[in-house]
């Protein structure tokens, strides 16, 4: 049995924040659940049953999700959890954590915000409704915000904006010059802002389009996605898809991924882009 539900954000976060979703599993034997494939986003998930496991490592009971390579979560009987999907590069606004720290890295809330992370934790114990716990965490990031946004770092919000929605039609030299940067600075600023390289976020943002939208539309014939999505053939989103995935799309676009995956339909286009 398989239960999930999505909540927009408050209209303060939804500059942030693309959605609150829930996910819930359960079954009589062990299941695999969906691979979480290389992305541009991160997503703050909260356990409300047993936490999940990675290589029989338990996570925390509340933590950072911010994939730069594939990986999967252990075989489970039941499954239930709150995620926060951040939109690309939005998560900076609410952590002293350096954003290269985050990728590939699950970072409880007690490594984020010290002892306001342990009340959180105990405080959505004790909430019982996922709606409650929901306005909860909503103020408990609008609090995060108002510590740790810097106002200096907003003009890189447009940036990723830009490179995000328009990654086959922009150069990085193009947007260097947007942002009035010489090509050197603008390459150091992205890093230090979003802890990738803007040619690593561009591959991750093609991939991540083409895969969702294949998903999405239970398309396993990508010709036209990927050349839409500039991939120069069908050789070259291979070789890449096996870069990413270790698997190639004839091994990874099966019934079971197209029937269970963590993709969703985009809400909206505020001024971030959608993780």
């Amino acid at each position: 049995m398989s239960r999930n539900k999505t909540f927009e954000p408050n209209s303060f976060l939804s500059k942030y924040i693309d959605r609150f979703y829930t996910f819930e599993k359960s079954s009589n034997d062990y299941f695999e659940l969906p691979p979480v494939l290389p992305g541009t986003g991160l997503e703050l998930v909260f356990h409300l049953g047993k936490s999940l496991s990675i290589n029989n490592g338990k996570l925390p009971k509340s933590h950072t999700v911010c994939p730069r390579k594939i990986f999967h979560f252990d075989k489970e009987k039941e499954v239930s959890f709150l995620s926060v999907r951040f939109k690309s590069g939005a998560f900076r606004h609410f952590t002293a954590i350096k954003s290269s720290e985050l990728n590939d890295n699950y970072f409880s809330v007690e490594d984020l915000w010290h002892q306001k992370g342990s009340e959180l934790t105990r405080k959505l114990e004790d909430l019982s409704g996922i709606q409650a716990k929901i306005q909860e965490i909503e103020s408990f990031l609008v609090n995060a915000y108002n510590q740790h946004h810097n106002e200096k770092d907003d003009k890189w919000d447009l940036t990723i904006d830009e490179l995000y929605y328009n990654f086959d039609s922009n150069t990085i030299r193009q947007l260097s010059q947007k942002a009035n940067l010489s090509l050197r600075q603008f390459e150091r600023g992205f890093k230090s802002q979003f802890g990738i390289t803007a040619k690593e976020f561009q591959k991750f943002t093609r991939f991540q389009d083409v895969i969702k939208s294949m998903l999405l539309n239970r398309d396993s014939d990508y010709l036209d996605t990927i050349l839409d999505n500039g991939y120069f053939d069908q050789s070259h989103f291979i070789k890449e898809f096996k870069s990413l995935t270790k698997k190639t799309p004839l091994e990874y676009f099966t019934e079971d991924n197209f029937n269970s995956h963590f993709y969703h339909k985009s809400i909206n286009k505020s001024k971030l882009p959608t993780a």
